[in-house]
């Protein structure tokens, strides 16, 4: 009997965790549905076309600033054996990774100007590369963070984090764009404050002192390069339509189609906090061998990540209409094939956690670089052919093509054991 009552117990403690991570994004969500149509009432089609092309190279940048020890992190927790060990493995991850940074972002704007300038892109290089870029920098405090407060599975913590973060970029986000009419520059600025007003709070919570620790950093880069590699190249997955859209010489339907980016986006955080909430326990049961877990977790992740979809698609003119303060309504159109791409993208995201927690890091790099080259010509084809409509379109086809492509290196490594 006492048995069945200490199941009982754990079961619904896990439920509260559940409940407080996906409650968590939920909230995130709402209050962003709430304050969205004052934004849009306050940005025109210019302003979402130069900040949805500068954030399209998030997916580009953000692997090569975080370097990916949030997975090198997850992969070492289990085995660690004390709070303590952990807690010094986060504080050299995260002071290590800092430094390293200030290096980065000077190479990737020297980088990124070149590039702007060869392109002859339209939109003003400064300051919105550097705000863009730099948030990324500070932002990853917060992400390393919560992702210890996950592991750790202390879910009123990560609730209370989560909620001042979204409070924070919220305010913002009305103070600049709405209330002083700032539009890109604002909403872009927002975040930028957001997250160094967080940054200098969380900073010393994970780490003392700032130091190089090298013996950590080349056995994490060991681990992670792989993965770096494959994150920036997600980029030709998400963000490299934006490029080839610029030449199309469109600003109104470049914002458009940025809208309805924006906007499908929202679903993918629903996607996100459930992959968020269910990754420690695929990485647990990856490790434990449990394949009866980790089927019922994947399948129950993806079954869910389907019903808001099929929501959105049935009602997404009444829903943009409502969200763009009837100002950007077309943009359902590009938003119910974009929504679909939550679905093909959930899959991958899903079966790459278990590839990752495997230890195969390499193939998620192999199925990122086929796939990546696969999906430069799909978006190139689709565009030249059907414009807008095809770059919805070659977000859904690319991680439904890379879904498969790692499935198929997977299946060839195992068989080969």
């Amino acid at each position: 009997m006492n048995k069945y009552i200490e199941l009982l117990k754990n079961n619904i403690s896990r439920l509260k965790n559940v409940s407080l991570y996906f409650s968590a994004s939920l909230i995130q969500g709402l209050i962003s549905l709430a304050i969205n149509p004052l934004i849009a009432m306050n940005m025109s089609y210019y302003d979402y076309a130069l900040t949805g092309f500068y954030t399209s190279f998030n997916s580009l940048i953000l692997p090569l600033l975080n370097l990916m020890f949030g997975q090198y992190f997850n992969r070492h927790y289990f085995k660690l054996n004390s709070e303590e060990e952990r807690n010094d493995l986060a504080a050299k991850l995260v002071s290590t990774r800092l430094i390293f940074n200030l290096f980065e972002i000077v190479f990737i704007l020297m980088v990124f100007h070149m590039y702007a300038k060869i392109q002859n892109i339209e939109f003003p290089v400064y300051p919105y590369a550097i705000i863009t870029f730099s948030t990324i920098i500070f932002n990853n405090i917060y992400d390393f963070y919560l992702l210890k407060l996950k592991m750790s599975k202390k879910a009123n913590s990560f609730f209370k984090m989560s909620l001042i973060n979204i409070a924070l970029l919220s305010g913002l986000s009305l103070l600049l764009v709405v209330g002083f009419k700032l539009g890109a520059l604002g909403k872009l600025g927002a975040s930028l404050f957001t997250s160094v007003i967080l940054f200098t709070y969380l900073l010393p919570r994970l780490t003392k002192k700032i130091i190089i620790d090298r013996k950590i950093f080349i056995d994490a880069f060991k681990f992670t390069w792989p993965l770096i590699i494959a994150g920036s190249l997600g980029y030709f997955f998400t963000g490299v339509d934006r490029a080839f859209l610029l030449t199309l010489d469109d600003t109104v339907q470049l914002g458009l189609y940025n809208v309805a980016v924006s906007i499908s986006g929202y679903m993918m955080m629903f996607q996100s906090s459930l992959n968020n909430t269910f990754q420690p326990d695929i990485f647990e049961a990856v490790i434990k061998k449990d394949k009866k877990k980790i089927i019922i977790i994947l399948g129950g992740i993806n079954l869910l990540n389907l019903i808001p979809i099929a929501l959105f698609i049935i009602a997404a003119p009444f829903i943009i209409k409502i969200l763009t303060a009837g100002r950007f309504t077309e943009a359902y159109n590009y938003a119910r094939i974009l929504s679909l791409s939550n679905v093909t993208a959930g899959i991958y995201y899903a079966i790459s956690n278990v590839i990752v927690a495997h230890g195969y890091p390499n193939i998620t790099l192999l199925g990122k670089i086929i796939g990546s080259i696969i999906s430069i010509f799909l978006f190139k084809f689709l565009i030249s052919n059907f414009e807008f409509y095809g770059a919805a379109w070659g977000h859904v086809l690319s991680f439904l093509g890379m879904t498969i492509v790692c499935l198929i290196v997977l299946f060839i490594k195992q068989r080969k054991k």
